[in-house]
């Protein structure tokens, strides 16, 4: 069978610079498929490559893709043309021991989709193992499917942080992530969720979305009260208002700023869980004198681990997690550079590039 003759793919060549260029179609393997991408999403560490001055290479840009199998390899028979599916960006080698205990999100050896060097998806054609595609049902549009590997982060967040039904929890940033997370929190039965950001219309955004409350959080303005008395008695604040007794039970931090790490262990009941999702200064403080004494659990959180893409496209399918007003906007990949510009923007919950386009 002849591969395609055209493989657009939006490309780095420079601090926010992109080029849309030709690059081969790879012809699948043994054990691999070639898949025509349909869709992307993009995500902050996509512009944060768009925003360096120091990538290595001319790098294809992107992670969060879906489409339908073009051809298949020899030996494939779990996967056929035609079929829909999700591409699983994180190519990990299986055989390191992360790997090897169930942990490719943390593989040693990890090749990450447009994560220097390795190049992603906005492209026409990607070729992958068979094993890194998910089928998509037909009930989940393109513009959604490339909304799926956020998803699925969310739904490895909601392991880490052992949600079940009943309990309370504060989120930390309502961009894509923490929204997303909300979604997944509320599947699992979770009674009460209040989300904090700087930005009120974020915040609006959130309640609209499902959240019970949405707070624009307050700067500390007074010079005489220092930054820990300022965030213990906004936590006692807070927990006050909305009657939450001794704190909430889960506590995700999605934003990356320091004082919200802070904000989430003083809003934390003893015994409760936060879990850290948010990049932000390589060194941060964190008031660990309040996690020894009320026995807090901290824990990281970083992509996704085995079965995560299924929960995430089986909750998307069965509208229990509804990404359409996320989507805020869609460009084709012949005008991916304005995507990047209205993503820097910040105007946008959720951008989708239409790869065939």
């Amino acid at each position: 069978m002849s591969l395609p003759t055209s493989n657009r793919a939006l490309v780095w060549v420079g601090k926010r610079k992109l080029e849309v260029q030709q690059r081969p179609v790879v012809a699948p393997g043994e054990g691999e498929v070639l898949v025509k991408i349909m869709s992307t999403g993009i995500c902050g560490s996509d512009c944060h490559n768009w925003e360096s001055d120091s990538v290595s290479k001319q790098l294809v840009l992107g992670h969060e893709s879906s489409g339908i199998i073009e051809q298949v390899g020899k030996n494939v028979t779990d996967r056929f043309v035609g079929q829909r599916v999700a591409v699983e960006p994180g190519n990990a080698c299986m055989n390191c021991e992360f790997c090897l205990k169930g942990n490719p999100n943390v593989c040693a050896n990890l090749k990450y989709c447009g994560m220097d060097p390795t190049d992603g998806t906005i492209c026409q054609y990607y070729t992958c193992r068979t094993s890194m595609t998910v089928p998509i049902p037909d009930n989940v549009s393109w513009e959604e499917a490339g909304a799926i590997q956020p998803v699925a982060i969310a739904v490895q967040l909601s392991r880490r942080a052992a949600l079940n039904v009943g309990q309370t929890m504060a989120i930390f940033g309502c961009g894509p992530l923490g929204l997303l997370v909300l979604a997944v929190a509320k599947s699992h039965g979770v009674k009460k969720i209040v989300m904090f950001d700087i930005e009120q219309s974020r915040t609006e955004f959130a309640e609209k979305y499902g959240a019970d409350v949405g707070i624009a959080t307050p700067k500390n303005t007074d010079p005489s009260v220092d930054s820990l008395t300022f965030v213990q008695n906004y936590a006692k604040e807070v927990i006050s208002k909305h009657e939450l007794g001794h704190g909430f039970d889960v506590v995700v931090e999605a934003s990356g700023a320091d004082i919200c790490s802070q904000m989430g262990v003083f809003m934390l009941k003893a015994g409760g869980t936060m879990v850290q999702a948010g990049l932000g200064k390589p060194l941060t403080s964190v008031p660990f004198f309040q996690v020894t004494a009320k026995e807090l659990t901290i824990k990281g959180t970083v992509r996704y681990t085995p079965g995560c893409f299924a929960d995430a496209i089986s909750l998307i399918s069965r509208k229990l997690v509804d990404l359409k007003p996320l989507i805020t906007s869609t460009y084709p990949l012949t005008k991916g550079a304005e995507a990047f510009e209205a993503q820097h923007a910040r105007k946008d919950i959720k951008i989708i590039i239409m790869n065939q386009e």
